[in-house]
């Protein structure tokens, strides 16, 4: 690959991860030398499963095979770029996207991913292989279930694993990687915690699309949630039984918090050196919990719309954990504090 070609994929990289995240997209950033590329093309890897997953034109059995087929491109063979073609050549999208293009465009990716570390490659190879083979597994229960698909929390946490949990053991492994300040005995304590932070903020993103997500058919909300609050989930609707619906919610906001309190001590095992991995850890994590404060709030949830917070929320949050990265007990403090609103918005 000549440098010109190789600088050309780098900026495609650079270019999509803007376009397809938002938060990610500040985090990765504050990364550099190898674990900011190896996260940087892992996220977009990762992000090529859930276009699969989620576009709503495709059959149920399409993204299972499809998703199957992806993850036969782990590791990269030799004729990496002839097997990318024929993945790609039978996909076609109703609706163009960032997403979309970044799937058809997925050679860019891999053409920079193969210039990684060997250990990386096969470190990002094994968890992104393990998520798209989780997604496809997960797509029976898409078909002919109507509007919800989950059975109950274990299958929650399972799919949630496939889809996030996967990505934290990933993250782990590429920090490791890459700085010989985490030992092995931190490793572990890392690797202990890795799946509860990718669950933390995946259910968030759950309990964020809550209303939204149902109106366009779906929902990753267990149906046991609903049965348990005397809901039929697919004809009960927010207004007539809202109470329960808000019992629903609440708990889902709890379980996530559960998880994003693992996510904390996470973040609190890295070395205070590691400034930058700190970073990456915390910007994510305090913006998922000011999401669920936010969420807390039962106006927030019936205006039929995803709560978002604010940029300037953003800009918060990036100012004062950067502020605090070094000390693990002003980061907690902070922590708390916002975590302190979900119980005051539901005492209110």
């Amino acid at each position: 690959m000549s440098q010109n070609n190789h600088l050309d994929d780098l900026a495609f990289c650079e270019e999509y991860l803007v376009k397809v995240s938002r938060t990610f997209a500040i985090n990765i950033k504050i990364l550099k030398g190898n674990s900011y590329k190896g996260l940087l093309l892992a996220y977009l890897l990762c992000r090529i499963a859930d276009t699969i997953e989620d576009d709503p034109w495709f059959p149920v059995s399409f993204k299972a095979q499809k998703l199957c087929e992806y993850s036969e491109l782990f590791p990269p063979s030799p004729d990496y770029k002839n097997r990318i073609e024929c993945f790609l050549k039978d996909i076609t999208f109703k609706q163009e996207s960032d997403s979309s293009d970044l799937l058809m465009n997925a050679v860019c990716v891999f053409n920079e991913f193969v210039r990684l570390p060997d250990s990386m490659i096969s470190v990002i190879s094994a968890h992104v292989k393990e998520m798209a083979v989780g997604m496809a597994g997960f797509q029976e229960k898409a078909s002919d279930k109507g509007i919800i698909f989950l059975e109950n929390q274990e299958e929650l946490d399972k799919y949630c694993y496939f889809v996030a949990g996967t990505v934290g053991l990933m993250i782990t492994s590429i920090f490791s990687e890459n700085s010989r300040r985490i030992t092995p005995e931190i490793k572990k304590k890392l690797q202990g915690r890795s799946v509860a932070f990718g669950l933390g903020l995946q259910i968030t993103n759950i309990a964020k699309d809550f209303y939204v997500d149902r109106e366009r058919g779906w929902s990753y909300v267990p149906r046991s949630f609903f049965i348990e609050e005397g809901i039929d989930p697919i004809h009960d609707s927010f207004h007539d039984k809202q109470k329960g619906f808000v019992n629903a919610h609440k708990r889902l906001i709890n379980l996530a918090l559960k998880y994003l309190d693992e996510a904390l001590l996470y973040t609190l095992d890295i070395p205070r050196t590691l400034i930058r991995f700190r970073l990456f850890c915390l910007w994510p994590l305090f913006m998922a919990v000011e999401s669920l404060a936010r969420l807390s709030d039962k106006q927030n949830l019936f205006k039929g719309q995803i709560v978002k917070i604010s940029r300037n929320d953003v800009k918060r949050i990036v100012r004062n954990t950067s502020l605090a990265v070094m000390s693990n007990s002003i980061l907690k403090y902070m922590y708390c504090n916002t975590r302190r609103k979900i119980r005051d918005n539901y005492s209110g």
